[in-house]
Formats: structure tokens, C-alpha cells, sequence
């Protein structure tokens, strides 16, 4: 099989591409795949770090009302769409997958043009743009929320698959797995066996909100010898000076504090982590679904069209996430109720009985089926 995965502009629309394409590497002989997204995102190199070959394209999205700037991404847009043509016809593109982000616009204008099936994924509760535009011309609309299907224009061919999660990370599934793992980051991250763990994280780059709100917090729960605190601090503010404050505050105990500035093997937190405090990404709530680990929820409050605070209401329906906005551009509530959801074992049960029945758990194998569907 040979197929074209398309997405970009942030992790969010990179991620579960990626995914997908190692799945269908993994669990189909002879597949190969071609990454296609914007040259100056990042994208270029995720898919050079998977050994994926990579086709850049000058494009860019539309920000605000400049009417300037719209003009110009539309002419970009046209080029990079008659030039993905001849890429796709190069490869020999049986089908391409759209995982949504502006970057992923020409390959599917193009697909639909050479009448190679396109597949959509469309990871978050209220479609994005992408797939509005091209939901009703795609061959399947695969999504993560059953409601999102009445948001789509009328005869979009949607199934259900979920989000597609890397495959280090879908192996926490297996108990086994999952045990290996778990001791491996108790030792690396110098944590205690008997103790709760508390995972704070706001992905690679942190998250300045959960980082500062965290820190203000730390002091009242020093005296706590029942809990750690894992906080992947992010490369921005791991120099800043609070992190080391809190350390040195913290040294002598009773509550351990581990901060990291940056985690590559993201599946070693997840394995140690009994609740964790981060933002509302359609992949972080996939991932979490799969692990099976609840979570405090802060939105970020100015993700495009408000999409993370819908994700986030969309899952605490069924019990498995608690939901703590924002108050005053602090993450201050969500950060205190993770402190006292984690002393409560009934609690933090039922969360994590509701999560694995969430729905949102690994879709990279539905999605690999609805693409052998239409090739």
C-alpha cells in the first residue's frame, strides 16, 4: 500500500498522522508512506525523526480578519495544491489520509482532484475547517465523537474510530507492558512505589499556567507524605528560577517533587501516574483514554474556536476527567482539585473506570481498515 499522510501547524494534527503511519508500517508488509505538510512547520521533522520521507509545501493559514493575508494564502494555497498533484502522481498515492491543520489543505484538494480516496480524521469535538470543506468529498470522515457527526455537511460518510495514539504509547494497553514500564519510571524518575503520583504536564514546550500555578501550590501540600509530584516543566521555564525553588523547598520531604524539563518516552509518565493535571488536546485525551488514566482538565483558553474546552466538556460527561477552567489566567482551581482528588482512592477509581470506556481509545487500526476499505 501507498499511502500519502497529510497534517500539520501544530503536534495536535502531526501526531496522529504519524501514528497511523507507523501502525500501517508495523501491520502491513510492503506499506509505504510519504508525510506531506508545510515546510517551515514542524512536521518536516517529526517525520524525519520517524525515517518517513517528507514533501514540504510553502503554505500558511489564515490568521484574523487581514484581508492581505488572506489573499496571500489563498494564491500559496492554490500553488501548493497543483503542486501536490504531481507529488501524489509521482508516489503513486493510493490514498490519502487528512489528519486536519491548514498544512493538510492541498494534499486533499489534490486527492480529490486525481480521484485517489481521501480519508479524514477528525480528532476534535467541532470540526475544523479542513474538514468541513472536504468532509461531504472524502470517502470516510473518521472521528473521535459520535456528536461530531451532526456537525459535518449532510452525507459525510462518518464512522467512529477514536484518535490515533504512537504505539510506545497504545503498548500501556497490555498489562504486562504497563508493569515493565511502570517500574522503569519509578527508577529513573526517583519516585516512591507507596506513594500517589501526580503527573503535571503541558507538552513539550509546557505550559507557563499550569507551571506557575503548580509552583504557588507546592508549599501548601509540602507537609503531605502520601503524594509525589512529577512535573515535566517544559524547556521554556525549567530554567526559570521557581523550578529550583521549589526543588530546594521540597528536598528534605515529606512530599517529593520531580521536575524534568523534557520527556521524549512520554509512555514512562503515563506508567507511573495515578491523576493527571494538563490541558484538553484531542491526542492528550486520546492517550489518556488508552493508559487509562483520569485527569484534571485546564483548557487552553485560546485554542482556535475554543475546540479544547469542548473536547473537555465532551469527556467529562462520562465521568472519566474533571474540568477546571481558567480563573483569571490562573490554573489555580484545576491544580487544587488534582491535590484533592488524589488523596481520594473511590475517587480516582471510578475515573479511571470511566476513561477506558471513554470511546476515545487508540483508532489507528480503524482507521488502517477504513483506508483498506476504499484502496
Amino acid at each position: 500500500m501507498r499511502l500519502a499522510v497529510t497534517g500539520g501547524g501544530t503536534g495536535g494534527h502531526i501526531y496522529p498522522a504519524m501514528a497511523v503511519a507507523e501502525y500501517a508500517i508495523e501491520n502491513i508488509p510492503g506499506t509505504s508512506v510519504l508525510f506531506v505538510g508545510s515546510s517551515s512547520g514542524p512536521e518536516g521533522g517529526a517525520a524525519g525523526a520517524a525515517g518517513l520521507p517528507f514533501a514540504g509545501l510553502d503554505v500558511e493559514g489564515v490568521a484574523g480578519e487581514n484581508p492581505l493575508k488572506a489573499f496571500s494564502a489563498l494564491l500559496k494555497f492554490r500553488r501548493a495544491a497543483r503542486a501536490c498533484r504531481k507529488i501524489l502522481r509521482d508516489f503513486g498515492a493510493e490514498c490519502v489520509l487528512g489528519t486536519g491543520g491548514y498544512a493538510s489543505a492541498p494534499a486533499c484538494s489534490a486527492a480529490l482532484r486525481l480521484e485517489v480516496p481521501l480519508i479524514l480524521h477528525e480528532m476534535n469535538h467541532d470540526p475544523g475547517l479542513v474538514t468541513r470543506l472536504y468532509g461531504r468529498r472524502a470517502s470516510r470522515v473518521a472521528l473521535a465523537y459520535q456528536e461530531t457527526a451532526g456537525l459535518l455537511p449532510a452525507r459525510s460518510a462518518t464512522v467512529v474510530t477514536g484518535v490515533p495514539v504512537r504505539p510506545a504509547i497504545g503498548r500501556l494497553a497490555v498489562e504486562e507492558t504497563a508493569a515493565r514500564l511502570r517500574e522503569e519510571g519509578m527508577a529513573r524518575f526517583g519516585l516512591e512505589r507507596s506513594r500517589a503520583t501526580l503527573l503535571v504536564f503541558g507538552g513539550s514546550q509546557g505550559a507557563r499556567v499550569l507551571n506557575e500555578s503548580l509552583w504557588e501550590a507546592l508549599a501548601e501540600q509540602a507537609g503531605r507524605a502520601d503524594l509525589q509530584v512529577l512535573h515535566l516543566v517544559g524547556r521554556r521555564d525549567f530554567r526559570d528560577e521557581r523550578t529550583a525553588g521549589s526543588a530546594r523547598m521540597l528536598a528534605e520531604g515529606p512530599l517529593l517533587y520531580r521536575p524534568v524539563e523534557y520527556l521524549e518516552a512520554m509512555e514512562l509518565a503515563y506508567a507511573v501516574a495515578d491523576l493527571a493535571v494538563t490541558r484538553a488536546g484531542a491526542g492528550t485525551l486520546a492517550e489518556l483514554a488508552v493508559v487509562g488514566l483520569p485527569a484534571v482538565l485546564v483548557p487552553f483558553t485560546h485554542a482556535a474556536g475554543g475546540h479544547q474546552e469542548r473536547n473537555a466538556r465532551a469527556l467529562e460527561k462520562t465521568g472519566a476527567v474533571k474540568v477546571a477552567p481558567e480563573e483569571g489566567g490562573s490554573a489555580r482551581p484545576g491544580v487544587e482539585l488534582a491535590f484533592e482528588a488524589i488523596g481520594d482512592p473511590c475517587v480516582l477509581k471510578n475515573m479511571r473506570e470511566a476513561v477506558r470506556t471513554s470511546g476515545l481509545a487508540d483508532g489507528a487500526k480503524g482507521i488502517i481498515s477504513l483506508i483498506e476499505e476504499v484502496t
